[in-house]
C-alpha cells in the first residue's frame, strides 16, 4: 500500500482484515476445501471532512471522536473529525492523513490557526482519538515520509530524512506509543544520494517500514528494533521511459507505482494513456 504521495493524491487503498468469517480452509467431507476469499480493502479519502464539534457530538457514535463512513470500493471512505481535532480546511493548509495501518489505525495531520502542526492518531473502527506528543527535532513531519506500524499491543509512528549530501546519513525519528516520547536514531544508508530525496510514500509490509523512492528505490528498516539498520532495495530500470515529466524526479509517483510482488521478483512499470480523435 501506499500513502501520501508527494503530490498528496486524495485516496489511499487501505487493506482491512476480514474478521467473523468462517474458515475457509476448513474441511469439508462432501468435496474439496473452499479457496480462501478476496482480501478485503477499501479506500481512503486523504482529506477529512471536518465539522463543529456540536455535529460531532450530535451525529458521532457514543464517546467517538472521530467517525469514519466506510464505502465499498471504487467509492471512498470518509474521516470525518470535529474541529477540537483539526481547523476546517483551508489552502495551503489543509488536514490530512499522512499515514495508516491496516489494523484501523490512521495518523492525521492538522494544521493549527497560529501555524501549529499537530499529528492525531486515530483508530477507524473505535473513533478513538490520541494526539502525539510534539518533539523538540529541527526536522519537522514531511508527510510522504511518515510511515506507521502498529503491532498486538504497541503502535509505531516513523519518519525517514536521509541526506542528499552524499554522506550516506540518515535521521530516523520515531514515537512509539505507550512510551510517550520521541526517539532520534542517526543511520547510514547506501548507495548515498548526491541529491534531495524525493519519496512517494511509505509501506507497512513484512514487519518493517519501506520508504519508497522511485528513481531510488527502497530503504527498509524494523522500526521496533533498538539498534534499527537500513536495506537498500534496488528497483529495475525501466528500458523505455516515458518523455516530459517523468524526467522530474518530484513528479514521478505520477507515472509510476511500486507493489509487494507476493514473492516473486520485483517489477516497475511506467504507464502512459493517449486520448484517440
Amino acid at each position: 500500500m501506499h500513502y501520501l504521495r508527494r503530490d498528496r493524491s486524495m485516496f489511499e487503498g487501505s487493506y482491512l482484515p476480514n474478521h467473523g468469517c468462517s474458515n475457509p480452509n476448513q474441511s469439508n467431507p462432501s468435496g474439496p476445501a473452499m479457496p480462501p476469499p478476496p482480501e478485503r480493502w477499501s479506500i481512503l479519502a486523504r482529506i477529512p471532512k471536518v465539522v463543529k464539534d456540536k455535529e460531532a457530538k450530535r451525529t458521532f457514535p457514543p464517546g467517538a471522536d472521530v467517525s469514519v463512513a466506510c464505502d465499498e470500493p471504487p467509492r471512498a471512505s470518509i474521516l470525518t473529525a470535529p474541529f477540537r481535532i483539526s481547523p476546517p480546511p483551508c489552502l495551503p493548509s489543509y488536514p490530512y492523513v499522512a499515514a495508516a495501518d491496516s489494523s484501523g489505525l490512521l495518523l492525521l495531520r492538522a494544521t493549527e490557526p497560529g501555524g501549529e502542526v499537530t499529528h492525531h492518531l486515530c483508530h477507524a473502527r473505535t473513533g478513538e482519538a490520541t494526539c502525539l506528543r510534539e518533539h523538540d527535532c529541527p526536522m519537522g513531519f514531511d508527510g510522504a515520509n511518515v510511515g506507521l506500524m502498529a503491532s498486538r499491543d504497541s503502535c509505531v509512528v516513523a519518519e525517514l530524512q536521509p541526506s542528499g549530501d552524499g554522506s550516506g546519513r540518515a535521521t530516523l525519528l520515531r514515537y512509539t506509543v505507550g512510551q510517550y516520547k520521541w526517539a532520534v536514531t542517526e543511520l547510514a544508508y547506501s548507495p548515498p544520494l548526491h541529491r534531495q530525496w524525493f519519496c512517494a510514500g511509505v509501506v507497512s509490509h513484512g514487519g518493517m517500514l519501506w520508504w519508497v523512492e522511485l528513481s531510488y528505490g527502497l530503504l527498509a528498516c524494523d522500526p521496533y528494533s533498538y539498534k534499527p539498520e537500513l536495506v537498500h532495495v534496488p528497483l529495475p530500470a525501466v528500458i523505455d521511459p516515458l518523455p516530459g515529466k517523468v524526467a522530474n524526479l518530484a513528479n514521478r509517483g505520477s507515472h509510476s507505482c511500486v507493489k509487494a510482488s507476493s514473492g516473486r521478483q520485483f517489477t516497475s512499470c511506467t504507464v502512459t494513456m493517449l486520448r484517440e480523435g
